[in-house]
C-alpha cells in the first residue's frame, strides 16, 4: 500500500483515491487491511489512506463451516484477531455476495455489513441473485460479452467516493 501511495502517481493515479478490493481469502485481506490499523500503521498510513474497499465473496465472519479447507485456511487458534469483523471504523465499503455461493457462505458479507453498520462505517451490501463463488470474480473477465451488475455497482461505487 506504501508503494502504492507513493508511486501511483507515475501511471496517472492519485495517491488520494486508493482503493483496495479482493476476492474471496483477497476479500479478507482487503478488509483486515482497511479495518485493522496496525497493518497500515506499520508503513506510517491509517486506514484514512484508503478511499474504499471492495469485497467479493469473502470470508469476513466466523461463519461455521464443514470444510475442511476453509478450517485450514482460517484456523480457530487464530481466533477473532483473524476477522475483520473484530477491527471496524475504516473507509467506505462495498460488499458484494452471490446468492448462491457455496464456497463462501454469502452470512460473512451479512454479518460483516452488520458490525460496520452498528459502529456507524459507510457500507453497501449487494446481493446477486444466482451467482457462485467464481462467478462474482469472472463478472471482471474480459471475456464477458456483457457488464456484469458486479462490474457496474463496482464502478459505481468507485466513482462515488
Amino acid at each position: 500500500m506504501r508503494w502504492t501511495r507513493d508511486h501511483v502517481y507515475r501511471f496517472g493515479g492519485d495517491p488520494g483515491r486508493i482503493f483496495v478490493m479482493g476476492h474471496s481469502s483477497g476479500a479478507h485481506i482487503a478488509a483486515v487491511l482497511a479495518t485493522d490499523p496496525r497493518y497500515l500503521a506499520a508503513q506510517g498510513m491509517s486506514n484514512t489512506s484508503l478511499s474504499g474497499m471492495t469485497g467479493l465473496a469473502g470470508p469476513y465472519a466466523a461463519i461455521p463451516t464443514s470444510d475442511p479447507h476453509m478450517d485450514e485456511i482460517f484456523p480457530a487458534a487464530l481466533g477473532q484477531r483473524a476477522l475483520p469483523t473484530a477491527f471496524v471504523t475504516g473507509p467506505p465499503t462495498l460488499l458484494a455476495a452471490g446468492t448462491a455461493d457455496t464456497d463462501v457462505d454469502p452470512r460473512n458479507s451479512d454479518r460483516f455489513a452488520g458490525v460496520l453498520r452498528a459502529h456507524h462505517d459507510d457500507v453497501e451490501l449487494k446481493k446477486y441473485q444466482g451467482y457462485g463463488h467464481d462467478t462474482m470474480v469472472e463478472s471482471f473477465s474480459a471475456g464477458q460479452n456483457t457488464v456484469s451488475a458486479v462490474l457496474a455497482d463496482v464502478t459505481t461505487f468507485i466513482d462515488g467516493h
